[in-house]
């Protein structure tokens, strides 16, 4: 691996921890939020966004396989927190997520949970959702406008090549 390439996926992984909220779950917003992560790395032409997330993909299976290995299973070959450089990095990206690290569930804490979904229901302020919403509603209104822009550009390209045509059907029945 040549040093460029380290300096790219430790790039990579902090600016897709950085961007976490961009992943919402909802319906195209990962291929939205690859783009803006390819963009702010400047591989935006370079790198499709599902070659960026099946990196992604790659890297927290590395990390799982490192963190829990399987049992009877040595660990020549495997990645750790030793031999492995993006350990330490992936382990803070993802470490506290419940899908890596499973909570402990006591009664005490389901009771805490049932009263936090039951205060979650009641009318409030919703501010962590809004931001998604706000943040993936201003992104996809960019991608509008570029698309528009585009169109505009394409319909006056198609007009100047008609006027020219016109023109020089003109001279032709002209003489």
């Amino acid at each position: 691996m040549t040093k460029r390439s380290k300096e790219q996926t430790e790039k990579f992984i902090k600016i897709r921890c950085q961007n976490d909220i961009l992943f919402t779950g909802a319906k195209h917003s990962a291929t939205v939020g690859w783009r803006i992560i390819l963009e702010k790395m400047g591989l935006g032409g370079k790198v499709q966004p599902h070659q960026a997330k099946k990196k992604w993909d790659n890297l927290k299976k590395k990390h799982k396989d490192g963190k829990y290995p399987g049992t009877g299973e040595g660990t020549s070959g495997k990645p750790t927190a030793a031999n492995w450089p993006w350990f330490v990095l992936m382990d803070e990206a993802l470490g506290q997520r419940p899908s890596i690290a499973p909570p402990w569930v006591t009664s005490r804490e389901v009771g805490m949970r049932r009263r936090r979904k039951l205060e979650e229901s009641q009318p409030g302020p919703k501010r962590k959702r809004r931001r998604r919403e706000d943040d993936l509603l201003s992104l996809m209104k960019e991608d509008m406008k570029m698309q528009r822009e585009a169109e505009e550009r394409r319909e006056k390209e198609s007009k100047e090549r008609m006027d020219r045509l016109f023109s020089l059907l003109e001279k032709i029945v002209n003489k």
